[in-house]
């Protein structure tokens, strides 16, 4: 294409909330354009910017969008914003993928609806709602691995147009599906490999606890007696106490208030369970892993097979670090009292969803 062809400029703004979102918006405003300008319309010439910004909250956890549009697009020189959190949001009582807003010139995409595997899904909503806001017929059908005609209505997603000009345009998730995509959604936004590092206390105690099982022979003979489907059931048991208590202790169990509270409780406290389970089985392994490298280091095969009467393999150091990792997990529960309750609480949640959690519990606050 060349300049002569050019009738005119349009630069693209896409604000994003810290963490996950603005890493994928760095990712994706290199080819942001060029898409734009293939998929969308040829005679522009397209500009994607970025900028790392939350924008504010109002009293209902809402985030003020199309309030602060104007002044946001006249302060960066865009004629378009898209705004992209990894807060969950709702509209017409179903997950929200994307708002769009033609006469504020704004759009909203909650990368929680979108799952896990996204990144497509991202370009292909981003694709649609900019084409939305420039006016392009049939936006919402532009491609970038839209489902095919044969499996259209299988598709969680649905559109719901604008009633009126200066009211906004939704994209929304139906039905189970659409839900179990929110919650994965949700969880990977939580991103759990992060909680590890606050739970310094919780892992001291857990692993000075397994050790023990590497030097107290009474542990080995117990491993040695205990059959598989309990160590398994004893195992299982450690993790979930472990579990409860990070989310009794750390009060990472939601009541939200308004509207849909019941499905926004079950939602919500449901990505949270599946976090910590996920955090505390990333440790629980690694907590496996060192005894059981420490016992095939420090205790002699000889030796062993001495204490437990006969022959070891390398099972009875299995079953050993098996029974050690799950008792010193549930001492590590007692040592994640000494861990910072909020230091815990920002691990665990993306940055978006801890200040719409403090916001709650400030209402929640007032209220009594």
């Amino acid at each position: 294409m060349s300049k002569a062809m050019v009738v005119k400029k349009k630069t693209v703004g896409l604000m994003a909330d810290p963490g996950l979102s603005i890493a994928l918006a760095q990712k994706l405003q290199s080819t942001t354009a060029q898409l734009l300008s293939s998929s969308l319309d040829s005679e522009v010439e397209w500009t994607v910017e970025i900028e790392q910004q939350s924008l504010a909250l109002d009293a209902k956890g809402e985030v003020e969008l199309n309030i602060r549009s104007q002044e946001v697009r006249d302060r960066l020189g865009w004629d378009y914003l898209v705004y992209l959190t990894d807060l969950p949001k709702y509209a017409n009582s179903d997950p929200m993928i994307s708002s769009v807003n033609t006469e504020y010139g704004s759009a909203m995409i909650s990368l929680p609806a979108l799952g896990v595997l996204r990144k497509n899904r991202v370009k292909r909503v981003l694709l649609q709602t900019i084409g939305v806001l420039h006016g392009t017929a049939n936006a919402r059908s532009l491609g970038l691995g839209r489902v095919s005609a044969a499996t259209r209505d299988l598709s969680p997603e649905r559109n719901i147009p604008a009633p009126e000009a200066n009211q906004n345009s939704y994209e929304t998730l139906k039905g189970i599906r659409g839900r179990v995509q929110l919650l994965a959604g949700m969880v990977r936004g939580n991103r759990p490999w992060r909680i590890l590092p606050g739970l310094s206390g919780a892992m001291a105690a857990a692993t000075a606890t397994g050790a023990f099982g590497v030097f107290y022979t009474s542990m080995w003979s117990m491993a040695d007696y205990l059959s598989s489907p309990r160590l398994a059931a004893i195992s299982l048991l450690s993790i979930a106490i472990m579990t409860i208590w990070l989310i009794a202790h750390n009060d990472l169990w939601e009541r939200p208030l308004g509207g849909r509270r019941t499905e926004r409780r079950v939602s919500y406290n449901l990505a949270t369970v599946i976090t910590i389970l996920l955090a505390v089985f990333a440790m629980y392994l690694g907590l496996f892993t060192v005894i059981f490298g420490g016992a095939l280091i420090i205790i002699d095969n000889e030796f062993l097979a001495v204490q437990l009467g006969h022959p070891a393999s390398i099972d009875k150091y299995l079953n050993l670090a098996w029974l050690s990792a799950s008792l010193g997990t549930i001492a590590g529960a007692l040592g994640s009292s000494l861990d910072n309750e909020q230091a815990v609480k920002k691990a665990t949640f993306s940055s978006r969803e801890y200040d719409r959690r403090q916001l709650s519990e400030t209402r929640s606050e007032e209220k009594y």
